[in-house]
């Protein structure tokens, strides 16, 4: 096998996309997990894989973007609300090129950054020998991942060498291709076949993929990766930078707002069991989401799964009540229950008609699947 290129070892995978030819040393890092994996990276150090002993392989499914639509509440130009006592704004230098009239990079301690523009965040955490950079985030605005790139510029001459993808979904993906001249490309391993069927020049394959946990290591620092199960699609992981007691979590753990309209690629029970284990297992104090506002703290995960639990429960009730699915009568129950608890989250009053909608439906599509082994006919 050729040295240079990626060696790992048969739970981890690569596909025909490369990494660099060189770059910086990776070195192993492992947490106790009962099966350890160790894989040679494409920048010629070693990248480690483990998998957690609870885990349970998920299905692939045909899930490839989320709806074509940017979040209304992070709309471009929109200003983020910083927590106080919570990072600090580092100016962002930008060229002649249109852009939106609001982007900021906010710092959380010496290496570590979230560069926001456009409605999306997107966290970055510089070494000596490189950049961590994650998603690009570029698919509506297809200036971002420019501007992501200097505003990293403008921080660190080290150039980026790890795109970490946070989950499949185009409009977190697109704009990889900035950075794929040093950069190699991460992500879980369900991802991959959907990031490559967006068929997309500005959207990177992974080439380096993982079931459970990846541990990769830049100049000392070690970012942990993290899968913690299907919620808002069955690709999201986290990225933990525990020196930081940090975690960047996208689309799955909101600060202060609603879980996105209709739900769509969700999986609503499994989502509570992902952020259980995440509050379970997760030691951070510092939470980055994928979209203003932000920073959130760790409180704000058992916050969303007692929300998801809440709104579950509330429909059910719904349904017992003999309310109509759908009906203004069933959305008019659902809306008493939740409202003195979740009424000043962001977009309460806007997505929560869409959230019992979605939660509807995806009822029902499992009810019209048989299950694994049910004779069909």
């Amino acid at each position: 096998m050729n040295d240079t290129g990626p060696k790992l070892s048969s739970s981890a995978e690569t596909n025909s996309a490369t990494g660099p030819a060189s770059g910086p040393r990776t070195t192993a890092r492992q947490p106790d997990a009962d099966r350890r994996r160790a894989a040679m990276g494409a920048t010629g150090g070693t990248i480690t894989e483990g998998r957690r002993p609870d885990a349970v392989d998920p299905p692939l499914g045909p899930r490839v973007s989320r709806r074509a639509a940017v979040r209304g509440f992070a709309a471009a130009g929109t200003a983020v609300a910083l927590g106080a006592g919570f990072g600090r704004a580092v100016t962002v230098a930008q060229d002649a090129t249109p852009a939106p009239p609001f982007d900021e990079v906010v710092q959380f301690g010496d290496d570590t950054y979230a560069f926001v523009g456009s409605g999306y965040i997107s966290l970055f955490v510089v070494t000596d020998d490189g950049v961590f950079a994650t998603d690009p985030s570029s698919e509506f605005d297809p200036t971002r991942a420019d501007r992501y790139k200097a505003a990293i510029a403008a921080v660190t001459d080290q150039p980026v060498r790890y795109v970490v993808y946070s989950h499949s979904h185009a409009d977190h993906a697109t704009g990889g291709d900035v950075f794929a001249d040093t950069a190699t490309f991460v992500s879980h391993r369900n991802a991959v076949a959907e990031i490559a069927a967006l068929d997309d020049a500005r959207t990177p394959t992974p080439s380096v993929a993982f079931d459970d946990f990846l541990s990769l290591e830049l100049g000392g620092t070690v970012v942990e990766l993290h899968y913690a199960g299907r919620n808002h699609s069955d690709s999201s992981i986290v990225l933990l930078h525990q020196a930081r007691r940090l975690l960047f979590a996208v689309d799955f753990i909101p600060v202060g707002a609603l879980l996105y309209q209709d739900l769509q690629y969700a999986y609503p029970e499994e989502w509570i069991d992902s952020l259980r284990w995440i509050d379970e297992n997760l030691d951070f104090d510092t939470l980055v989401p994928g979209h203003p506002p932000l920073p959130g703290t760790k409180e704000n995960v058992s916050q969303v799964r007692g929300y998801l639990e809440d709104l579950i429960a509330a429909v059910r009730s719904a349904q017992d009540a003999g309310l109509a699915d759908g009906s203004a009568e069933m959305v008019a129950s659902v809306h008493a229950d939740l409202e003195p608890a979740y009424g000043e989250w962001l977009n309460f009053e806007e997505w929560l008609p869409l959230n019992v909608e979605g939660l509807l439906r995806i009822w029902s599509e499992r009810a019209a699947t048989p299950a694994a082994g049910t004779p069909t006919a």
